[in-house]
């Protein structure tokens, strides 16, 4: 019994040690709502996950390595909960990545949220959810515009590239200096015999200090399959807090290598606290394609109420309006059509 007693507060004080030098935190989120879809080929009624959100697993940590560098990593895991299948069938798609941080910065590699992602994120009202990106996802002669969901939030209708994570990739994030910070990512495709096959490069640079941000993003993606072809695309915008209302504004243009897409988008934005509990959001944004002479136009409202700190419910509304050239992916929309989208949803964070 003696010795027992012995072995356990060995090991009681290991892992106390252990602790004081590294840490593992699970977390995630669980989201899932009614969604309503009508358009020119009809309507859609789903129970749908990661509306507002989409739902995970991760596990994140650090070890202090002293000095003020520590190593991090995470990985994280992407769950339909509608059906408990795992995000494109990927174990830890939405995130597996492993660096390094200190004063210098911090260096990561793996698979990776991209420079545009927080951008996307800093920018729209609605945090890349809820909102309507469907119509408007293919231009009559163009190239693929949009991603063929039927939400996405405002950057997902402006632009096609909106590649929020890479895999292969090392990215640095930059200290941040009285407000002053950047970005870089590399995205290896690994096509042998064609290093530009695939390849990702990113930059951006953003100042945020009190009720002011402003960013700038320039991102490349090349084609895996049609190689020397790939698009690019500038980002622009920013956000001021007025305290009664957060405004937002952002633009962003595309072109591809080969001519065929040459694309330009706008989008204002504001989130209004009602309460302490409740907030408005809304959008409007206009997307033009030059190649297709084609555009279309979101319009979105939405709310989101605080049951807690962890948990809330949301719903939106939201209507895209195409002209005669523009049409939409998944359930399309005709063109010269229009596609409305509702939803009502929780979602709970741990």
């Amino acid at each position: 019994m003696k010795k027992t007693l012995i072995a356990l507060s060995v090991l009681a004080a290991m892992s106390g040690a252990a602790q004081a030098q590294s840490n593992v935190t699970i977390y995630g989120v669980v989201d899932m709502a009614f969604q309503a879809e009508s358009n020119g080929a009809g309507k859609k009624y789903a129970i749908d996950g990661g509306e507002q959100a989409g739902s995970r697993i991760g596990f994140k940590g650090s070890e202090d390595l002293g000095g003020g560098l520590k190593a991090i990593f995470a990985l994280e895991a992407g769950i339909w909960t509608d059906t408990g299948a795992s995000q494109g069938g990927l174990t830890f798609g939405r995130q597996s990545w492993v660096g390094l941080t200190g004063d210098f910065g911090t260096v990561k590699a793996g698979r990776q949220y991209t420079p545009q992602f927080y951008f996307y994120d800093a920018v729209d009202p609605f945090d890349l959810g809820f909102t309507s990106g469907h119509a408007g996802s293919y231009l009559s002669g163009g190239k693929p515009v949009n991603a063929s969901t039927s939400t996405g939030g405002v950057f997902g209708f402006l632009t096609s590239n909106t590649a929020w994570r890479v895999n292969n990739s090392v990215s640095y994030q930059s200290a941040n200096i009285q407000g002053f910070s950047a970005m870089a990512l590399y995205g290896a495709g690994e096509f042998a015999g064609d290093n530009s096959a695939g390849r990702s490069v990113g930059i951006s640079g953003q100042y945020a200090a009190g009720p002011v941000y402003v960013g700038a993003v320039y991102y490349k993606a090349n084609d895996a399959i049609a190689k020397g072809n790939g698009i690019k695309t500038v980002l622009l915008g920013g956000t001021y807090d007025f305290g009664v209302a957060k405004a937002a504004l952002g633009y962003a243009t595309e072109k591809s290598d080969d001519s065929t897409l040459n694309t330009k988008g706008y989008t204002l934005g504001v989130t209004v606290p009602v309460t302490a509990a409740d907030n408005i959001l809304a959008t409007a944004a206009r997307l033009k394609d030059d190649y297709a002479n084609g555009s279309s136009t979101q319009l979105a409202i939405g709310a989101t109420h605080a049951l807690s700190k962890r948990t809330n419910l949301y719903t939106s509304a939201s209507r895209v309006s195409n002209d005669s050239n523009v049409n939409g992916a998944g359930l399309a929309a005709s063109n010269g059509a229009k596609d409305y989208v509702f939803n009502f949803g929780i979602l709970h964070s741990f």
